[in-house]
């Protein structure tokens, strides 16, 4: 991660700069995850109708009506949590030099809103040094697992894509855990600790193995094209969804969704209160004014 105490150069401000008008659209398929104390189910569906069906849970069978759950008043389910249309701005983009950058989602469905009203906004971070992926946070902090407030796990989170991008094949070395290594270093480390057990291979033994891999290739100075990976995850109190028996479970809703960057940020703006043209200025009565001269 970048970090100066002097304030960002204008090349720097313009290669982290995301700002803008975008359009989003949801993909609709859905994955709901049901989880039991551990024990995960989960389900795979196109669309937020008919009843999803669990199989058993302890012993019950368990199903959810998705119509009637996403139909609550109480509920947000992850297509209604984002606006089809966002303003995009970095708060702190021309003073912090640094590669996180705060990140600000405003509701741009309604561009003109009445005097005094504010469009509704949501906060995240957007990383710079990791390809511009982002995250916004969707939950309350102070949802329990017997309501149907979203829990602060609840997050959005994609990358912005850029100008002409591409993916290539690549080649590189990696370890079993996916770390990048060198064949012949590190192998063998720990040998004759288990002698007689197998091959005598030491407990410290990793391969190294070479692996194919698509990388992401961006032009210099590629201006913001939109959002792609983006996905949209709600997660619930099982109480709420399924009632009593499965208090203490969790319910996590989870779309896709890209955006199209549309124009420059531009979030919504008041508009004046009328003025009304017919109404007549009727002058004071001094005599009920306590401040007038008197004689």
């Amino acid at each position: 991660m970048a970090t100066s105490c002097l304030p960002p150069s204008a090349d720097q401000v313009a290669a982290r700069d995301v700002s803008g008008n975008y359009q989003l659209t949801y993909d609709n398929q859905l994955k709901l995850t049901l989880n039991v104390a551990g024990a995960v189910r989960e389900v795979t569906r196109e669309g937020y109708g008919g009843i999803v069906d669990f199989g058993e849970v302890n012993g019950t069978p368990t199903t959810l009506n998705l119509d009637e759950f996403c139909g609550r008043a109480d509920v947000a389910c992850p297509s209604e949590v984002l606006w089809s249309s966002v303003a995009i701005t970095q708060p702190k983009l021309l003073t912090d030099n640094i590669d996180l950058q705060e990140l600000q989602l405003i509701d741009n469905s309604d561009v003109a809103l009445a005097e005094g009203q504010s469009a509704e906004s949501l906060g995240g971070l957007v990383d710079h040094a990791q390809l511009d992926r982002f995250v916004i946070g969707l939950g309350a902090e102070a949802a329990t697992n017997d309501a149907c407030l979203a829990f602060a796990i609840s997050l959005a989170g994609g990358r912005f894509g850029r100008v002409g991008e591409t993916t290539e094949p690549t080649t590189a070395f990696r370890d079993d855990a996916g770390r990048p290594c060198t064949p012949g270093e590190g192998e063998g480390e720990g040998e004759g600790e288990g002698e007689g057990e197998g091959e005598g291979e030491g407990e410290g033994e990793t391969a190294c193995r070479e692996v194919t891999f698509d990388r992401l290739v961006i032009p210099p100075g590629a201006a913001v094209a939109g959002i792609t990976d983006g996905t949209v995850a709600m997660t619930f109190g099982g109480g709420c969804a399924f009632g009593p028996v499965l208090l203490g479970a969790t319910l996590t809703i989870e779309t896709g969704f890209v955006g199209e960057r549309i124009g420059a940020f531009d979030p919504p703006t008041a508009v004046a209160a009328p003025v009304n043209e017919d109404a007549t200025v009727v002058p004071d009565d001094p005599s009920t004014d306590d401040t007038a001269d008197t004689p």
